[in-house]
């Protein structure tokens, strides 16, 4: 009987033991997605656009700032969109491993219409050689994800997931060639209408279940009459 107590003591303790051990905190792949980082607020983020040569992008840092606090949150990304202007951020680019899927979320207020979201793809430009710190000029795009619009002047939780679920072979085959991904946000041109948007708390992590490649079915004859 004393060695049943006892036995039941230990594996009591232990299950206790599980229960009270710390969750393992899920790594964020976005660098400064808390706009903290002690360099810059908005170190690493991608707004100026100048290098493009495209006038679309003209301009486009100006209508950045960062602000200590808005509305209940602290910490937060502000862009102001003018009236037919085109304005755009991406995220720190963030290395890609082939065939994971990633998700993405942030708290986002925005009093401009809609905002347009998606994950781009990039490899690096012929005759760049990769380095420890790339940047977005460094860059080509190859691929880009399906953009999904949301709207609303209050904060929002917003979660977007890349690539699919289940994908075809061609999409993994271009997938196969990306080194890098951003979450882009924008407000694209030719609006008619004025305001901002704001985002805090960005968080990119990656999924436990990599995506499932769809197989094409093999073209039977019938195809071909």
């Amino acid at each position: 009987m004393t060695c049943l107590n006892r036995f039941g003591v230990v594996v009591l303790c232990s299950v206790m033991g599980l229960a009270c051990l710390p969750a393992i905190a899920e790594t964020n792949l976005c660098y400064n997605g808390s706009f903290t980082s002690t360099k810059d607020p908005l170190d690493g983020w991608n707004f100026n656009y100048e290098w493009t040569g495209n006038s679309k992008g003209a301009g486009n840092q100006n209508n950045v700032s960062f602000v200590p606090e808005f509305k209940g949150r602290r910490n937060v990304f502000k862009m102001v969109v003018p009236r037919n202007y085109e304005s755009k951020v991406e995220t720190p680019l963030m290395e890609y491993e082939v065939g994971a899927r990633y998700k993405c979320t942030f708290d986002l207020y925005a009093d401009v219409g809609e905002v347009r979201l998606l994950f781009l793809g990039y490899n690096l430009r012929p005759g760049i050689a990769p380095g420890d710190e790339p940047k977005l000029q460094d860059m080509r795009r190859i691929y880009k994800g399906d953009a999904i619009s949301t709207r609303g002047a209050a904060w929002k939780s917003v979660t977007i997931t890349f690539p699919h679920e289940q994908i075809s072979e061609l999409a993994y085959s271009h997938l196969k060639k990306v080194r890098y991904v951003t979450v882009m946000l924008f407000v694209p041109g030719g609006t008619d209408y004025s305001g901002s948007f704001y985002i805090t708390n960005v968080k990119v992590v990656k999924l436990p279940e990599p995506c499932k490649v769809t197989k094409t079915a093999p073209k039977s004859s019938a195809d071909d009459e």
